[in-house]
């Protein structure tokens, strides 16, 4: 630049993010999609994927073994700076064991059914969640995301249904709150009572078979997952009776904790966008 010349600078035009709104059909169906993709991405090994259940499962273990065979030997003031540490460590490794347990429900371990189911069972038990009974609604809230009326899971509520409470709630405290609660027992409330899930006319329970979620032809399903989920309940009841309820709940109760606070937060952050549409059945 020389001397007098100047640069005409120009604001950067910002996009606001309810304009990104898709309203018409895309240019292309979701098969023209697949196609454009690769097939090597679509091929399912088994030993990369047990390599992520061992390489998972093996730092799991390892923290583990840390907290149990040293966090005792320590200095009693050391304990409030290293089990947080392990509490947020084994949380992160936890939460990649659940997505693996996911991915198995939605059949991406393997070319095996029978490998995924099992494999999907046992990890999303350890974590005290219902495969079976998950992998169903999960499967339905996929097929209609974005529904109004048949969604599953993180439903909007019409203006007009919103609760007459939560105008005491529109402030930092009551959002601090309902944030806590959300992150620490938004989960198990949505496994257990159907809290933040689609509306229906009777209870909603992933852990009721005969709720109106399933089918008749996936009701025994919900019994295996019960039953799995009842007997990993009962072996930590078990390890309680012997190592103490403390002990549990710093080994394995935090973590589990932080697991279902990423998930709640992952889950939410990917649904409820301002730019995300939704749609109720005259769309």
């Amino acid at each position: 630049m020389g001397a007098g010349s100047h640069v005409t600078y120009h604001e950067p035009k910002l996009l606001k993010p309810l304009s990104r709104v898709p309203h018409t059909k895309p240019p292309f169906t979701v098969g023209q999609l697949k196609k454009a993709i690769p097939p090597h991405c679509f091929e399912r090994s088994i030993l990369s994927s047990f390599s992520y259940v061992v390489y998972d499962l093996s730092i799991a273990l390892f923290l583990y073994y840390i907290a149990t065979t040293y966090f005792h030997l320590l200095p009693h003031t050391f304990a409030f700076i290293v089990w947080p540490i392990y509490w947020i460590l084994q949380g992160c490794i936890l939460t990649g064991v659940w997505v693996i347990a996911h991915e198995c429900g939605h059949h991406a371990f393997s070319k095996y059914q029978w490998l995924d189911d099992l494999v999907g069972l046992v990890l999303h038990t350890s974590l005290l969640v219902p495969y079976f009974s998950w992998k169903i609604s999960h499967r339905r809230h996929h097929s209609n995301t974005g529904s109004l009326d048949r969604d599953e899971v993180f439903v909007p509520k019409p203006k007009s249904s919103v609760g007459w409470y939560s105008k005491y709630l529109n402030n930092p405290i009551g959002r601090g709150v309902t944030l806590l609660i959300t992150l620490t027992l938004g989960w198990p409330l949505y496994l257990a009572f159907n809290v933040s899930g689609r509306p229906y006319d009777r209870f909603a329970s992933h852990f009721h078979p005969h709720a109106p979620i399933y089918s008749d032809r996936e009701r025994l399903l919900i019994y295996v997952s019960d039953a799995a989920v009842f007997a990993a309940t009962y072996l930590l009841y078990h390890i309680a009776t012997i190592k103490g309820m403390v002990w549990v709940v710093c080994v394995y109760g935090v973590p589990l904790l932080i697991v279902n606070g990423f998930l709640v937060t992952i889950t939410y952050l990917q649904h409820t966008h301002f730019s995300l549409p939704h749609y109720d059945s005259k769309e």
